[in-house]
């Protein structure tokens, strides 16, 4: 039921910020307040997609929306796609890694490079805020099998996004978006 996925998922968030909006959304439930059922089913209506455009989503604690736990699954389905296409090559050319200025976007991208490094896939992150070209910029110019941007373009400040590019520095396209979001599947939930 809702309350004991919403417990499982406190239990294994990463971010204590998640973790503090959670608890709290628990404890008002647990106390019986149902004002707070409609925001949990929205947090748990299932994970967000992955598609052409990657995720976008309201950032918060949940499967379907943006935080640290579901960032750190995609980037871990992403490299066991790179690694499975291949291997060689992606611990060769390695994976670029941008961020823009909003929130949690560098945290996002060092989770993602983290987790490369994890499956011996060298990043390029950025060290300062950057635009999105410049990812694809950077995946041409250094050579890299894939480029990763965290940012959630002209949506509202409470969005981020993950963006994928492929080698070429354009955003990924079939049958690669498909690839990436079977990989993702395959890992699991986010905190299971």
């Amino acid at each position: 039921d809702l309350l004991s996925r919403a417990k499982r998922w406190f239990a294994q968030d990463p971010d204590e910020v998640t973790r503090t909006e959670l608890a709290e959304l628990i404890a008002r439930l647990e106390a019986g307040d149902k004002s707070v059922e409609k925001d949990l089913e929205s947090r748990f209506s299932g994970p967000l997609e992955f598609g052409t455009a990657g995720l976008r989503g309201v950032i918060g604690a949940g499967e379907s929306r943006m935080n640290r736990a579901v960032v750190l699954r995609t980037a871990l389905g992403l490299g066991r796609y790179l690694l499975t296409l291949d291997e060689e090559g992606a611990r060769a050319r390695g994976v670029v890694v941008g961020y823009d200025g909003r929130r949690l976007s560098r945290e996002l991208a060092e989770d993602t490079s983290g987790v490369m490094a994890t499956l011996g896939i060298p990043t390029f992150l950025s060290e300062v805020v950057i635009p999105t070209p410049t990812t694809a910029y950077a995946v041409n110019h250094l050579g890299a099998i894939a480029g990763v941007m965290v940012t959630a373009s002209h949506n509202p400040p409470e969005y981020n996004g993950y963006k994928v590019y492929w080698a070429n520095g354009a955003q990924i396209i079939p049958p690669h978006d498909k690839g990436i979001a079977a990989a993702i599947d395959a890992v699991g939930p986010a905190c299971d």
